[in-house]
Formats: C-alpha cells, sequence, structure tokens
C-alpha cells in the first residue's frame, strides 16, 4: 500500500495540460487560455453573436405552422375513417405503423426543414415547407370534405 505522502498519488490530482498552463490554462483544446492582464472571471474570447431572424421569416413559418397543424389534425381524421381490411395481425400492425406514421409526418417534416434552413433564406424556407405541404396532404379527410 501506499503511503499517503508518495508521489504518485499526488499524480491523481494533476491534469494532463497543467504543467504548461497553469491552473489558468486551457482544459479542452477549443478553450483559448486568458490573457495575463485578465482577470479570472473575465473572458477574453468575444461572445458568439446571436442571429436574428428577419420579421418575414418568423411570419412565414408561423403561417407554415399553422398549415402543418391543420395537416396533422386532418391526418388524425382521416385515420379514424379508414380501416386495414384484414383481422390477421401483422397487417393490422403494418396499417398501424402506416397510420402513426402519416401522423407524424407533418411535423416532423415542419421541424427539420426549419432547422435545416436556419440562417438561410426566406424563399428557400418557404419553398420546402410548401412542397411538404404537398407531399403530405391529407389524402382520406379529402373526400369527406367534398361529400359534407
Amino acid at each position: 500500500m501506499a503511503h499517503p505522502e508518495d508521489p504518485e498519488d499526488e499524480d491523481a490530482f494533476h491534469w494532463a495540460g497543467d504543467e504548461v498552463g497553469g491552473r489558468e490554462g486551457a482544459r479542452l483544446p477549443s478553450q483559448q487560455i486568458q490573457d495575463d492582464g485578465a482577470g479570472p472571471g473575465e473572458d477574453v474570447a468575444s461572445p458568439v453573436p446571436i442571429a436574428r431572424s428577419h420579421p418575414a421569416t418568423t411570419i412565414v413559418t408561423a403561417l407554415f405552422a399553422v398549415l402543418y397543424l391543420a395537416i396533422t389534425v386532418g391526418w388524425i381524421l382521416g385515420t379514424g375513417y379508414t380501416t386495414a381490411g384484414s383481422m390477421q395481425l401483422l397487417p393490422q400492425l403494418l396499417w398501424q405503423f402506416g397510420e402513426f406514421t402519416a401522423i407524424v409526418a407533418g411535423p416532423l417534416w415542419f421541424a427539420g426543414t426549419v432547422l435545416m434552413t436556419r440562417g438561410g433564406r426566406l424563399l428557400t424556407r418557404a419553398g420546402w415547407l410548401a412542397l411538404g405541404l404537398g407531399v403530405l396532404l391529407p389524402w382520406p379527410v379529402l373526400p369527406l370534405l367534398v361529400v359534407s
């Protein structure tokens, strides 16, 4: 057993890089070492600016959010009017999975488009969101709207 004042036990209290930068040195490669004139609480690196979106982008995104919510509600209503047509287990499971994916496809497309076009052009975001509306249209609900 090692003695409490053994130098090998002291190695456990040191981090890699302590010898180079001392206690004020960077622990991770992405961190910057502070200047000698900077205090312990002051950061030398400038803060990352927060990107603000244009008001038109916010308005268009909110409008599409309402439309995608309507598509999701349409798929929920549409799946209630259709059945698998079979009483066997596997077709029923596959039908239920298809209904689930139809319901969550709208919110996933919306979220994915907003995340992927963040900081991009308004027309790019609006184009992808409009394409999603066309692709994800709840077809089972449309005949119900025409008949009613």
